[in-house]
């Protein structure tokens, strides 16, 4: 909550996950309104029957709203503060549904102990006499397998991403499952339509993302025009085209370059240059496999096809003094606001730490000098690790009343967000992007 004029008023940041973590749990209060009808014996006690109903359909519910969550709905994530919060929602959720369908058929076989050990055992097995029960058996098998694949294993991300377009598939074992094994039509008509409404939204949201988007999703295309290596693993690409987005400063695109010897992935990277031109530029630092290459293989003339803009790391939404944290590659949104407040003055006040480990990481050094020259509301502050350590949150003064934004590794956000949460800065002050959901 905020206030405005004396009244309370909702931040829109938090109605998305506050609504998708609500709207599977209207099963709970549909199933009581009608206990659904079930082919099994009841040769034991009623809640392991009921009680394996209830998270098996709980589940259901939390495992579709994953698929709407993952489609990039641009609109909705402004319900979320950013594509990445959106995401988080996504991941959480993901979870608590896997759980949940876990433990419906562990309920259901242990009903089976002690007369009947061997069947305990099978019963996760799609080793049964009803068809609609196997499909039950190969959806959680699938489940299981893609869900160590995400969390354990750790597969190379274009590997990972491949693998998880099955999840789909997995969901429509499951519905099918669900449909074809009880009367949930006449036993429960509202929770048989909301189930119906849920898991239609699922699998269109699956079809689209998986299948669709690629025809139907306008991808404006770029060019490669100058590709500048700034350092030993950082460049920065210049991108032109006769098309002009519409972007605000801060925000990143999904690109996907086609050229030779580069896999033909969709990676984010945040444009680091002024909004509303033809000519854009994005920097780049080889981490990983794929920017790697990018940065050995690519050159003037590659084209790019660009999805977005997504992002809600926006100074322009915020207090007028401000606190810029970046790390490493996370200069990139406040060079872009620095580049967009050159052509679009503003009375901002903002105090930018840039963090590195050397001086020589600093590739945007002398740019950020020169504005603070220029800007008399703007000042820098270099912190090198191999000189003056890690940046201390609470060695920032006067943090209480200001906006903070932070841009980094993770290992360097998290520190800082526990330092602000020991110097008790609100919550609502403080902003970020988590790119390692992407």
């Amino acid at each position: 909550m905020a206030l405005l004029n004396g009244e309370k008023i909702i931040d829109k940041r938090k109605i998305g996950p506050r609504l998708f973590w609500l709207l599977p749990l209207l099963v709970i209060p549909l199933w009581f309104t009608a206990y659904p009808e079930t082919t099994l014996s009841h040769n034991t006690k009623g809640y392991f029957i009921y009680s394996s109903q209830l998270f098996a359909l709980t589940g259901f519910a939390f495992f579709a709203i994953t698929f709407v969550l993952a489609a990039r709905i641009k609109w909705l994530e402004s319900y979320f503060g950013g594509l990445d919060k959106m995401y988080h929602t996504h991941h959480n959720i993901a979870k608590v549904a896997f759980v949940l369908l876990l433990v419906h058929p562990i309920l259901l076989a242990i009903r089976w102990i002690p007369q009947d050990i061997a069947k305990t055992f099978w019963y996760i097995f799609p080793v049964h006499r009803q068809w609609a029960v196997d499909f039950g058996s190969w959806s959680l098998w699938g489940l299981i397998i893609l869900m160590l694949l995400t969390l354990v294993i750790k597969l190379p991300y274009d590997k990972w991403k491949l693998t998880h377009k099955f999840m789909g598939v997995v969901f429509i074992l499951g519905a099918i499952h669900l449909f074809s094994l009880d009367n949930l039509a006449s036993a429960a008509p509202l929770l048989f339509l909301y189930l119906l409404i849920i898991s239609f939204a699922a699998v269109a949201a699956w079809v689209y993302r998986s299948f669709l988007q690629e025809y139907i999703l306008h991808k404006p295309e770029f060019k490669v025009s100058k590709v500048d290596r700034l350092s030993d693993q950082v460049m920065e690409i210049t991108l032109q085209s006769e098309e002009a987005i519409t972007f605000t400063s801060g925000q990143f695109y999904f690109f996907s370059f086609i050229a030779p010897e580069i896999t033909r992935e969709t990676h984010p990277f945040t444009v680091c240059s002024a909004p509303g031109r033809k000519k854009i530029k994005i920097m780049v630092k080889a981490l990983g496999d794929y920017t790697r290459n990018l940065y050995r293989n690519l050159d003037t003339g590659a084209k790019a096809l660009l999805e977005g803009p997504y992002g809600r790391f926006d100074y322009k939404q915020e207090s007028k003094s401000q606190v810029w944290i970046a790390g490493g590659v996370g200069i990139a949104p406040f060079l872009s606001w620095v580049r967009h407040l050159k052509v679009q003055p503003s009375d901002v006040e903002a105090e930018l730490y840039y963090c590195v480990d050397t001086k020589e990481q600093a590739v945007y050094l002398s740019e950020f000098k020169e504005f603070e020259k220029q800007f008399t509301g703007f000042n820098i502050h270099l912190l090198c690790a191999d000189t003056n350590g890690f940046l201390d949150a609470r060695d920032i003064p006067d943090l209480a009343e200001k906006a903070i934004f932070i841009c980094g590794p993770k290992q360097m956000r998290q520190k800082l967000l526990n330092e602000l949460k020991i110097i008790n800065v609100p919550k609502g002050n403080i902003h970020y992007e988590d790119f390692d959901f992407f």
